[in-house]
């Protein structure tokens, strides 16, 4: 069974601010995790304050979410380069 994407207000305006080819490979990472958002080797589960959150690894962007396994949704959080990531994220 494949998840729903949902994002929040700030993952839209950081999309927004990506260059075209970042996007496509956004893109592409969204795309993956619609099928399986928690296990792979560019998924990690976080820690800390953000330990009910994931993150996935797209070269040197990262993609912060949380996944509701009852009802099949993923809702990204933040879509920012590794360096800014998760220090906005907290």
């Amino acid at each position: 069974m494949s998840y729903k994407v949902s994002f929040s207000p700030h993952a839209v305006r950081d999309y927004k601010k990506l260059s075209a080819e970042v996007k496509t490979q956004i893109q592409e990472a969204i795309d993956s995790l619609t099928k399986n958002p928690i296990s792979g080797s560019k998924v990690k589960r976080l820690r800390g304050k953000l330990r009910e959150y994931y993150r996935y690894r797209s070269g040197d962007y990262r993609i912060i979410y949380f996944v509701d396994q009852g009802g099949h949704v993923v809702f990204v959080d933040h879509i920012q380069h590794r360096r800014d990531v998760y220090r906005d994220a907290e």
